[in-house]
């Protein structure tokens, strides 16, 4: 099974998602609502296809290792 991003894609998501909520972190007290879901959610899209990629990746190394 191929891997649908790379590990740089991976990483770069990762990243953009930590900017993410550091920036959220920062201005939530100056934020409404609508805008704190909307980085939320943006948050959450990036890391989703990380995490699938991390899953798939762990998977692929155990049976390489077994």
């Amino acid at each position: 099974m191929s891997h649908e991003i790379t590990i740089q894609q991976a990483a770069d998501r990762a990243d953009q998602a930590n900017v993410t909520l550091l920036m959220l972190r920062k201005t939530i007290d100056e934020m409404d609502i609508a805008d704190i879901e909307t980085a939320v959610i943006l948050a959450s899209d990036l890391l989703d296809s990380v995490a699938a990629w991390l899953i798939v990746e762990q998977a692929q190394r155990g049976k390489s290792h077994a």
